[in-house]
């Protein structure tokens, strides 16, 4: 186990120094004389955040910042939340909580051509109703989308992370082509109130979508 002191002292350093990608760090023995540690605590704090994805060495150019993309943050993230065992109820209720709150962005500032996808998604998915595995890959790409409109990286993130929700363990898939429908209906009228801007009405449709989820 690394330092745990050192490394967040690092991190800070890293932070304050705003850092950006591809910049280099200091030498490993001006890092060690400026936290006041020996070379070989810092070797094993720099190869931690190097095994985080934080930072990496070249060759002849020495320890490189590295900063993740917001799917490399998600897949970790994911992973960990697996360890963790979020119950089937935490993850409805942040859903339930988060997709609720995209009805002003998507409303206001969805594009013709997202709601366009969002549409072939989901004609995708009802032409699917005969392979419900398919079909449920469709769903997630539908509500991931809805996840990516607004923008906003937090909510990228947590739309990779609702992939968890689509294994099976914490959202059993479709189980009938009937079932396929009735989602395939619901998604209209939440592209439709998109697409008429309504707020009002897509926060009611997206709040009576998500509560069908299994506890």
């Amino acid at each position: 186990m690394a330092n745990q002191d050192l490394l967040k002292k690092i991190e800070a350093f890293i932070i304050s120094k705003k850092l950006k990608h591809g910049d280099k760090m200091p030498r490993e023995v001006e890092l060690a004389k400026m936290f006041g540690v020996s070379r070989g605590a810092l070797r094993e704090v720099i190869g931690c955040l190097v095994l985080k994805g934080v930072l990496e060495r070249r060759t002849s150019q020495g320890t490189i910042l590295r900063i993740p993309d917001v799917e490399e943050i998600a897949n970790d993230l994911t992973f960990q939340l697996k360890l963790l065992n979020c119950g089937k109820g935490e993850l409805k209720a942040m859903r339930n909580m988060l997709e609720l709150s995209l009805a002003p962005s998507l409303a206001r500032y969805a594009t013709p051509y997202q709601i366009d996808t969002l549409s072939k998604l989901n004609e995708e998915m009802l032409s699917l109703k005969n392979n419900t595995k398919e079909a449920d890959r469709r769903d997630l790409k539908f509500h991931k989308l809805l996840f990516d409109i607004p923008g906003n990286r937090l909510l990228k993130i947590f739309s990779q992370i609702m992939e968890i929700q689509f294994e099976g363990k914490a959202r059993p898939p479709f189980a009938s082509p009937e079932r396929v429908e009735k989602s395939s209906k619901e998604h209209r009228k939440i592209i439709e109130a998109i697409k008429n801007h309504n707020e009002d009405e897509l926060r009611a449709l997206l709040a009576e979508h998500t509560s069908q989820l299994p506890e």
